[in-house]
C-alpha cells in the first residue's frame, strides 16, 4: 500500500488517497484526512503487468496534481 496526502490550507483542503496492489486488482482508497468510512474502489485487470501498469499511471497523475508520498 502507498499513501498520498494532498493539503491546501488556502481551501481548507486535506485529503489522502491510498493505493494497493494484490496480484491483478487494484484497490484505492480516499477521502478527507480523519474521516471514518473513506470511499473504495476496485478494479480488476487480465494480468499482473496491466495492474501493475495502472497502479503506476494513477500514482504519476496523483504527484503531478501536488499530492505527496507519506
Amino acid at each position: 500500500m502507498r499513501h498520498f496526502e494532498y493539503k491546501d490550507l488556502g481551501m481548507n483542503s486535506h485529503k489522502f488517497w491510498e493505493i494497493s496492489l494484490f496480484a491483478n486488482k487494484v484497490i484505492t482508497k480516499y477521502g478527507r484526512v480523519g474521516i471514518k468510512n473513506p470511499a473504495q474502489t476496485e478494479k480488476s485487470f487480465a494480468s499482473k503487468d496491466q495492474a501493475k501498469n495502472y497502479c503506476e499511471k494513477k500514482i504519476r497523475e496523483k504527484i503531478s496534481k501536488g499530492y505527496l508520498e507519506s
